[in-house]
């Protein structure tokens, strides 16, 4: 019976530690086309332009005062960053284009 036991606890031990090392903070935003950044977390987002018909955007993304421009990209399909000494990536995902605007969301990790 103590093998069981100490298996639970061990098991109930590592679930733990998994839970701490994949917890996410979420931030929902909506990117209207404009010159200027928008703060979203940790980073800047300027949405350069917008393709309905195949559901595309072009979105320049600051980090670290780094510009990183990403062409073409399709909704549903993330975006991975990883910003100073972070293991864990950030992420972004969009999940609806319409006429100068974008809707999706950024995960990153917890401090």
């Amino acid at each position: 019976m103590k093998p069981i036991l100490a298996s639970l606890a061990l098991l109930a031990c590592l679930t733990g530690l998994l839970a701490a090392q994949v917890a996410r903070d979420l931030v929902e935003f909506t990117l209207f086309k404009r010159p200027e950044p928008t703060k979203v977390g940790d980073i800047s987002l300027v949405l350069k332009g917008t393709d309905t018909s195949k559901q595309r955007y072009n979105i320049e993304i600051t980090v670290d005062g780094h510009k990183i421009e990403k062409k073409d990209q399709d909704i549903r399909i993330p975006i991975f960053l990883y910003i100073g000494a972070d293991t864990l990536p950030h992420e972004i995902v969009v999940t609806k284009v319409t006429q100068d605007q974008i809707v999706g969301r950024l995960l990153s990790p917890l401090h």
